[in-house]
């Protein structure tokens, strides 16, 4: 995360709203960005220390200081940093400094020098001297060594993270962010349950959900520092959405009154964040193959579609494997197929599918599953159909036809 006095002079207003400014892929910031990758390149192998007074001197005078302490930011934050000491600094620093004062030549109230105080200590703890200097502030932040310059390779790869730096960083001022997303629900959901952000979701029929995020400064929200931090790294999982809109509601410092912030797909920001396979697993991706294979074409008289809904479960949603719709009449079901998982999972599963309560949905369930037996019985699914090898596509056609509404 970039800090504020990084993020404010990059933001731009216009009555009621506001919009960071994304810094250009133009010959003066490429170069500008390209002369930083090859600094911080050339100090792989040197400290921290090092690498922020070379950085400093790089930023000397220039009008763009504020850009290019921000995109340095950016790069180091992505390199790697470690320090295999010799020897436990905290132990040494201790072992030195109880020995008392001493000089860099003795004298008459010092006789002993630093370099004998050194020669001991390193006899002491089985190490050479050098080892010593080495190894004496070797905990501390610029003493970390410079392993790798991390992910960020190239001068438009900088400029790309240090604009969505800046546009995530919008949201730590965020009071309510309404989203309306159309698909990738299994990728935002992971995000919204990984950075544990308060939300509500109203479901839009045909059209999607609306998402309601809780930001940093609502009234509902107490640690805002700790959450704040967290709500404003969400921004990347939208861009892993291909149909989306965000309009926050955001009060940026030394702003009397709320903005408007508003993103939506179109948006040039490029997300770093991991996409979900399109399967979970062998089973659901042999599942869609093998309907492709016998019921699809023009002719197909159901259409397959891969978590395209949600089930709304207080606090947490279920996303279940497949839809089957009707073409003509607009009927659906959903399909959650229940492999060989470990035994936490199936519980978890379970209970949402006693929560669910939904007489469209049926389970798809291996025999082999690591379930008590009968437990199945207890689910309030509109049917279960248990295989051996893979689910019979006929057997399961044949349950939606009798499980299928309009929604």
């Amino acid at each position: 995360m970039l800090k504020s006095e990084l993020i404010l002079p990059r933001l731009k207003k216009r009555r009621d709203s506001i919009m960071p400014l994304a810094l250009p892929n133009d010959y003066h910031y490429l170069n500008i960005a390209s002369q930083l990758i090859q600094i911080v390149k050339a100090y792989v192998g040197r400290s921290r220390g090092e690498l922020a007074d070379a950085l400093r001197a790089f930023e000397g005078e220039s009008l763009d200081y504020r850009i290019i302490r921000g995109l340095a930011n950016v790069l180091e934050k992505g390199c790697v940093f470690g320090n295999e000491s010799p020897a436990n600094p905290v132990e040494l620093r201790a072992a030195l400094f109880n020995l008392g004062p001493v000089t860099v030549k003795g004298d008459l109230l010092n006789t002993k020098t630093r370099a004998q105080a050194v020669a001991e200590k390193a006899a002491q703890f089985g190490i050479t001297t050098e080892q010593v200097e080495q190894a004496l502030f070797a905990d501390l932040m610029e003493e970390r060594i410079l392993l790798g310059i991390g992910e960020i390779f190239t001068p438009v790869d900088l400029i790309a993270r240090y604009n969505l730096e800046v546009a995530r960083g919008l949201l730590y001022w965020a009071r309510e962010v309404d989203i309306i997303v159309r698909d990738g629900y299994k990728d935002l959901f992971k995000y919204i349950k990984l950075f544990r952000l308060m939300h509500t979701i109203y479901p839009i029929p045909q059209h999607g959900y609306q998402i309601i995020l809780h930001g940093p400064i609502s009234p509902f929200v107490k640690s805002t520092i700790r959450y704040g931090l967290q709500f404003a790294k969400f921004l990347p999982a939208m861009l892993l959405c291909q149909s989306w809109r965000m309009d926050a509601d955001v009060q940026p410092p030394e702003n009397a009154r709320s903005l408007h912030y508003t993103l939506n797909d179109s948006t040039p920001l490029r997300t770093h964040f991991k996409a979900s396979g399109m399967f979970d697993s062998q089973l659901e991706a042999d599942f869609a193959a093998e309907f492709e294979a016998k019921y699809g074409g023009v002719k197909r008289k159901w259409e397959l579609a891969r978590e395209d809904e949600l089930i709304v479960l207080g606090d947490t949603v279920m996303i279940p494997d497949f839809s089957l719709t009707h073409r003509k009449d607009g009927r659906r079901a959903l399909i959650e197929i229940i492999g060989f998982w470990h035994p936490q999972y199936l519980q978890r599963k379970l209970k949402k599918v006693r929560q669910a309560e939904r007489r469209d949905l049926i389970l798809l369930v291996y025999e082999s599953a690591n379930v008590a037996e009968g437990v199945f019985e207890e689910v309030s699914a509109g049917e279960v159909l248990t295989f051996t090898k893979k689910p019979v596509l006929k057997e399961v056609l044949a349950a939606v036809e009798r499980c299928a509404i309009k929604p």
